[in-house]
């Protein structure tokens, strides 16, 4: 199955080399997790704070991913 995935902040750029909130096609297996596309897009558990599918957020990283699910991916946000 596909989804699309949109990575933003640090989380683009150069580590893609798309611009941030740009659509990823990812194929991954039917029924994965959202931990799961994390490892398949090699994205260190702590390295993304905030989940979203299909513009709700989710905080279980065991959730299922459907075919064509639009997944949103957002670092932890720092200041100073």
């Amino acid at each position: 199955m596909r989804v699309d995935v949109r990575r933003y902040a640090t989380l683009a750029g150069a580590a893609t080399g798309r611009p941030a909130g740009a659509p990823e096609l990812v194929d991954v297996d039917t029924g994965e997790t959202v931990a799961g596309l994390l490892v398949c897009l090699a994205l260190a558990p702590d390295a993304v704070h905030l989940v979203m599918i299909n513009g709700r957020i989710v905080h279980d990283r065991s959730a299922r991913l459907a075919d064509g699910d639009r997944v949103a991916l957002f670092p932890p946000v720092g200041g100073g």
